[in-house]
């Protein structure tokens, strides 16, 4: 006698939203809109416990864990994480209270309080350039890179203060997270030179030598980065180069 439990020809063995939400961590309705896939089946699988509301419209697995930044990212396609929140990424400094996010400035401002956002707005090449990809637990987000984060400090100085920028150059530099190059061409973009060049140069009168080491370690780095990246995913047995397997 056939079990009345056994799946019948044709029937999916997994529902569609759980193979959804673990090939993209976090679900909107927009995400399950554009595969034309019912919203029923997310208060379904909400209601079976497979899966919880991180936030207001966002879900993801019961058991998954997701930080704020990641929830934001999901929520503002369209932002970058920046400011305090690119500098907390980055290691130079403490995580704020808020995500930063800088957005299009013709884009509408999100107004919800779960995560707090900062809004900032950025428009031409001060938005679009800079932009890196970095995991916070495992999940995807973009991020302006450390050169653009300081010199973002530095356009930001009357609102955040100078401290926190002079402070985010001088251990960006002197730790080998940037070049030097790299900064004056962010500073350039975000029209920040008058204000950044005092500060730089006494950084260089005072700590050049550092400042030199600092830069033949991150060539090293990026070399080595980039030697791993053309490394052959097997290397050959020492003794068997030109050796044919059958």
């Amino acid at each position: 006698m056939v079990s009345r439990t056994r799946l019948r020809p044709g029937r999916k063995h997994r529902p569609a939203v759980l193979t959804l939400v673990d090939e993209l961590r976090l679900l909107r309705w927009r995400d399950l809109e554009a595969r034309g896939m019912p919203r029923s089946e997310l208060r379904l699988m909400l209601g079976l416990g497979f899966l919880r509301e991180v936030a207001p419209s966002v879900w993801c697995r019961a058991s998954a864990q997701f930080h704020a930044t990641s929830v934001a990212a999901k929520r503002v396609p369209g932002g970058v994480l920046c400011l305090k929140t690119a500098l907390w990424l980055h290691g130079l400094g403490d995580e704020p209270d808020k995500v930063w996010m800088a957005i299009d400035e013709k884009a509408r401002k999100p107004r919800w309080e779960q995560p707090p956002l900062q809004v900032v707005r950025f428009s031409g090449r001060a938005r679009s350039e800079g932009i890196e990809h970095r995991a916070v637990y495992g999940f995807p987000v973009p991020v302006y890179s450390v050169a653009k984060t300081v010199a973002d400090l530095f356009k930001y100085r009357n609102k955040l203060g100078y401290p926190i920028a002079v402070r985010a150059l001088n251990n960006a530099l002197l730790a080998g997270l940037c070049s030097q190059e790299e900064l004056l061409r962010f500073v350039d973009i975000c029209r920040v030179r008058k204000a950044v060049a005092p500060y730089l140069e006494v950084l260089r009168m005072r700590r050049g030598n550092d400042l030199a080491r600092a830069e033949q370690a991150r060539v090293a780095r990026e070399a080595q980065r980039a030697a791993d990246l053309a490394a052959p995913l097997y290397a050959p047995i020492p003794g068997t180069e030109g050796m044919e397997f059958g």
